[in-house]
């Protein structure tokens, strides 16, 4: 026959029915909190999660500054282009817009059109190493207009 034992309100119980009951109990108390492993793995986690956050940060305000320069750069373009346009003599020359130094040849003409090559030097993209853009001082970019009289 098996023992019993009496609980405080008064029921007797077994020992298999102890041996279920502090198994109920260990569970319990191990549901109370996290683990150090769980911990760890959460923490490693967030830390991938915000290097990853910060590398796409630096990244996007890279690429917003090189925008910035390109357009810089068009708008030096643009300003070349109608500064010759304005001048009756359409003629060799070069000038210089903010950070940008535009030079420009006049090439072959007819009646109504004049070929004319413009260059611009100055801060820019020079390339891409590993998806990344890189910068560099003295980028030099060629266009090839025809400009009408």
């Amino acid at each position: 026959m098996m023992s019993s034992t009496v609980t405080p309100r008064g029921r007797a119980v077994t020992p298999r029915r102890v041996s279920l009951v502090s198994a109920v109990g260990r569970r319990l108390r191990s549901r109370e909190g996290f683990s150090l492993i769980e911990v760890i793995v959460a923490m490693m986690v967030l830390a991938v999660g915000l290097l990853g956050l910060a590398a796409g940060t630096g990244w996007m305000i890279r690429t917003v500054h090189m925008g910035e320069l390109e357009t810089k750069r068009s708008v030096a373009l643009q300003s070349a282009v109608e500064s010759v346009r304005a001048s009756e003599a359409m003629e060799d020359g070069e000038d210089t817009f903010g950070d940008y130094t535009v030079s420009w040849e006049v090439g072959s003409s007819d009646q109504h059109s004049r070929h004319m090559q413009f260059v611009v030097v100055g801060p820019g993209r020079a390339g891409s190493e590993g998806g990344m853009p890189t910068m560099s001082d003295a980028v030099a970019d060629t266009f090839n207009l025809r400009i009408m009289r």
